[in-house]
């Protein structure tokens, strides 16, 4: 057991009333709805503890489901600060692995073999096929088999039930419909036959335990009568069912997330999921966290144009700061030298080069960039893909990966996606162009919704300045003469409110604004009255 340290009212001074509300509900179930940089981490972090310090459970009665490694640990660390050490926090993944091992174990059989390279099998498995006549892949073919595979087994399908759901769904499947759900089906006869789990096949096998095992259910649900999950619009389908299992008809269950930054869409994610979860318990109260403690009040504003229809608009608890800017040049690396000289303007005593970031939609836009950027004599750090179950299960860096990010003094360049949940106070976006961002592979209204909300959680991790660029691609042969990004003009007309509301007036207009003021301050008889006792007639 931990030493928990007390929990007392001083911990809640300084929240906002629904930050408040978040940490103290009597509910058994909350689902809080927390915009960008509305402080879910530290909500989540303090209900936690409060309810640890009341005696509500133990410690290790919590599990704290995330989606990266890097987020478990930021969970424990504040709760070891805190004097509680014994509260499980890890992956969707991580918890999975644990059920899995725990039952072989009592059965007297092996652990988990995890396959972590999925492309591995999925070649293994084209070159039987091909080779048996079944039907014929190209190499080509073999990465879009292994992301309809992924995408088919996040939404827990089989091959009969990804033919009813395909068309549904939009698919486009690189072979017909009936040939890939035979391949589907080959895929995990091929993980079975070697004895390995893939991640998503992992999640399939702890959902299978849960259902079919009651004295697994009911160990798991003994030892872990509280449930809570972080970012929970990043979950797909089958994490989905896999919370199901754990949490029951009657859960103790706390969930966080931002239907806005709803972006893992090619793992199955789903915003429509927290619908769903509030369909699964139709008891679960809702708050909404909607002011945003990270970004100034003007990039806000930008961030506020892109969000969907009907969503609800988020409020700044800064104040305004700079405006943020747009550029437009003919060429990438323009582009790209216009970037580093924006960085090194940045680059002043007290903003180290690490308190800036380059985004882009994908890693090819970062490599000019990245090349201006040594020209300038700019330390750069790529950021690694932190949102990977791998990322949790195994601690291993990648090669020439940066284990400490955050000790390196470098601009950091990243995609978008691999920026989710980090903040910078100077943030450079880049590659606002048609066919960039919306990327030119959205074609359907879900995945074009998703791209919008993307470009959003671009915007949002930018704290003090934000500047946002595209080229027109004059010197690429693939993608000549493009067009801005459609999302570009509701942004510029916003950034042109702000910067007339700013302007200084001068003539007729100020002598009506001046004149207006004279009037709201004179009172009725003409005269004012000072402190002295003086007075001065009015205007």
């Amino acid at each position: 057991m931990s030493d928990v340290s007390e929990f007392s009212d001083d911990f809640l001074i300084g929240l906002t009333p629904e930050q408040r509300d978040a940490v103290t509900s009597p509910a058994r179930r909350l689902l809080v709805r927390a915009t960008a940089g509305s402080g879910k981490t530290h909500v989540l972090t303090l209900r936690i503890q409060r309810r640890v310090a009341r005696g509500d459970y133990r410690p290790d009665d919590v599990l704290a489901m995330t989606f990266t490694r890097k987020a478990g640990e930021e969970l424990r660390r504040r709760l070891g600060a805190a004097g509680i050490r014994d509260v499980r926090a890890g992956t969707f993944h991580r918890a999975a692995l644990t059920i899995v091992n725990q039952y072989r174990h009592d059965h007297g059989r092996s652990p988990v073999v995890l396959e972590t390279n999925r492309r591995r099998l999925v070649t293994t498995l084209a070159g039987q096929l091909t080779d048996a006549g079944v039907v014929r892949l190209d190499d080509w073919q073999v990465p879009r088999l292994e992301l309809e595979i992924g995408w088919a087994l996040s939404q827990g399908f089989t091959g009969a039930a990804y033919v009813k759901q395909a068309r549904h769904h939009h698919r486009e499947a690189p072979l017909s419909l009936a040939q890939f759900a035979d391949v589907l089906d080959r895929y995990v006869g091929l993980c079975h036959s070697r004895g390995v789990l893939d991640f998503d096949l992992l999640l399939s096998e702890a959902i299978t335990l849960l259902r079919d095992e009651p004295d697994v259910r009911a160990a798991f649900r003994y030892r872990t009568p509280s449930l809570y999950v972080d970012e929970a619009q990043d979950m797909n389908p089958l994490q989905f069912m896999l919370l199901r299992e754990m949490a029951g008809d009657d859960p103790d269950l706390f969930c966080v997330g931002d239907p806005n930054q709803s972006i893992y869409g090619f793992n199955g994610a789903s915003p429509q999921l927290l619908g769903e979860l509030l369909r699964t318990w139709p008891d679960t109260q809702t708050l909404d966290l909607t002011r945003n403690h990270r970004s100034t009040a003007n990039i806000i504003a930008v961030a506020n144009t892109l969000l969907e229809e009907g969503a609800r608009g988020i409020e700044p608890a800064r104040d305004d700061g700079p405006v943020p800017i747009v550029r437009a040049y003919n060429t990438d690396e323009q582009e790209a030298h216009h970037v580093a000289a924006w960085l090194t303007a940045n680059h002043r005593p007290g903003t180290p080069w690490r308190a800036m970031a380059v985004l882009a939609r994908t890693n090819a836009q970062l490599e000019t960039v990245a090349t201006a950027l040594e020209v300038a004599a700019i330390p750069v750090e790529r950021r690694g893909p932190d949102h990977s179950p791998a990322s949790d299960l195994f601690s291993a860096a990648e090669p020439g990966r940066r284990v400490n990010s955050d000790a390196v003094d470098a601009v950091a360049l990243s995609t978008i996606h691999r920026a989710k949940g980090l903040e910078f106070e100077h943030v450079v976006v880049v590659g606002w162009a048609e066919g960039l961002l919306p990327h030119f592979n959205a074609t359907t209204p879900a995945q074009l919704a998703e791209e919008q909300r993307l470009a959003y959680v671009a915007l949002s991790r930018a704290e003090q300045s934000l500047l946002l660029t595209w080229s027109r691609g004059r010197n690429d042969p693939r993608y000549p003469d493009r067009a801005p990004s459609r999302y570009l003009a509701s942004i510029e007309r916003t950034i042109g409110a702000i910067t007339e509301r700013n302007a200084p007036l001068t003539g007729e207009a100020r002598r009506a604004r001046l004149a207006a003021i004279r009037r709201e301050l004179t009172p009725i008889d003409d005269e004012v009255a000072w402190p002295d006792g003086g007075r001065t007639e009015g205007s």
